[in-house]
C-alpha cells in the first residue's frame, strides 16, 4: 500500500444520529487538510481511520492509572498538554486564518467547548472513584444518550429499537450501580454516567450545527478544563514517569481525535461507533495485564450485556441506512 499525505474536502453533511449513533460525523474535516490517502476503497479507508484511531485512544486510561499526581493536577495537565499541541499544529497549518476560525465557532462553539470541560472533569473523577472498566462501560452509553437528548432537543423521531436499547442498558448501569453502591464505588460509576451526557449533549450540540467548524471549540474545551483545574492543582512540578505519561496524553486524547473525526468521510458513524466497544474491552485489558486492577463480576456481566446491546443496536442502524439508501 502506498501512503502519503494530501489535502481532503469538507465534511459537510449533518450527522443524523437516528439516535443510533452517528456521533463524529459533525465534527467538520474541512480545516483539517491533512488525510492518510491509501490505495483502498472508501469503506476500507474509513475502518481503518476509525480503528487507528480508535486503538491509539485505548491505552489512555492506562496512563491515567500510571501517573502518580493528584486528580486536579491530572486533569490540569492531561486538559493543557493537548490543548497546547492542537492549537500549534493548527496554528501550523492554517496560519492567519486560525484565529479567525475559533472567532467563528460562536455561541454554539462555546456552549460544545463547556461540555468538552464537563466530560473532561467528569471522566478523570470517574476514573478516581471508581475502577476502569466501570467508567469505561459508562461511557460506552455515549450513542444511546445523544440518542436521548437529539430526540429531547431536536425533536428527532427515534427508531423502537433505540427506546429498546436505551431500557436495556438502563437496567444493566442498574446491575452494576448495585454493586458499585455496596463496594463504595457509586460516586465513581455516576460520574461515568455523566460524562456520557456531556458528550451526548455535545454530540447534540454538533448536531444542530453542522456547518459550524468544532474542531477549535473541541481546542477551547481542553483549553478552559485547565484553565478550570488551574486554581486546584498542588503542584506545578512534573518531572520523570509523570511528565512522558501525561506528554504521551497529546497522542492518546490529541492525535486519536483528527483519526476518528475523518473516518466518517467514508463510512456511516454507527460503523465508526462500533469501534469505540474496542476502547470499553481493550481499555481494561490494558490496566489489567500492567496493573492488575480487575474488574468485578457484575461489571463483566452488566458490561458485556451493554456492548451487545450497543452492537446489534449500530448493526441495525447500519443495516436501516444501507436499505434507504438504496
Amino acid at each position: 500500500m502506498n501512503i502519503f499525505f494530501a489535502p481532503v474536502a469538507q465534511l459537510d453533511r449533518a450527522p443524523d444520529y437516528e439516535s443510533g449513533g452517528r456521533e463524529f460525523e459533525s465534527l467538520p474535516a474541512r480545516q483539517v487538510r491533512f488525510l492518510i490517502m491509501i490505495k483502498l476503497n472508501n469503506i476500507q479507508k474509513g475502518t481503518l481511520l476509525a480503528f487507528i484511531g480508535v486503538m491509539i485512544v485505548t491505552p489512555d486510561t492506562l496512563l491515567i492509572r500510571m501517573v502518580s499526581l493528584d486528580t486536579w493536577s491530572l486533569l490540569f495537565y492531561r486538559s493543557l498538554f493537548p490543548s497546547l499541541a492542537l492549537f500549534l499544529g493548527y496554528l501550523i497549518l492554517f496560519k492567519g486564518r486560525t484565529f479567525t476560525d475559533f472567532y467563528n465557532i460562536g455561541i454554539p462553539g462555546v456552549i460544545n467547548a463547556l461540555c468538552v470541560l464537563g466530560g473532561n472533569i467528569t471522566f478523570i473523577f470517574a476514573l478516581a472513584y471508581t475502577n476502569v472498566a466501570n467508567t469505561l462501560i459508562m461511557i460506552s452509553l455515549i450513542p444511546l444518550t445523544a440518542a436521548l437528548f437529539s430526540s429531547i432537543f431536536l425533536k428527532e423521531k427515534s427508531l423502537p429499537i433505540t427506546w429498546i436499547s436505551m431500557i436495556a442498558c438502563l437496567l444493566a448501569v442498574i446491575f452494576i450501580f448495585y454493586e458499585s453502591y455496596s463496594l463504595g464505588r457509586f460516586l465513581g460509576d455516576f460520574f461515568g454516567l455523566l460524562c456520557a451526557c456531556f458528550v451526548g449533549a455535545s454530540l447534540t450540540v454538533m448536531r444542530s450545527y453542522s456547518e459550524i467548524n468544532f474542531v477549535p471549540s473541541y481546542i477551547l474545551g481542553k483549553f478552559l478544563t485547565a484553565v478550570f483545574a488551574l486554581p486546584f492543582v498542588v503542584t506545578f512540578v512534573i518531572v520523570g514517569f509523570d511528565l512522558i505519561f501525561t506528554s504521551l496524553m497529546i497522542i492518546t486524547v490529541g492525535v486519536s481525535f483528527v483519526f476518528i473525526s475523518l473516518a466518517p468521510q467514508y463510512i456511516s458513524s454507527p460503523q465508526v461507533g462500533i469501534f469505540f466497544l474496542l476502547e470499553t474491552a481493550l481499555g481494561p485489558l490494558w490496566v489489567w495485564l500492567f496493573i492488575a486492577e480487575e474488574p468485578t463480576k457484575n461489571t463483566l456481566i452488566g458490561g458485556a450485556v451493554i456492548i451487545l446491546i450497543i452492537f446489534f443496536h449500530s448493526l441495525y442502524i447500519i443495516g436501516k441506512e444501507k436499505s434507504t439508501s438504496v
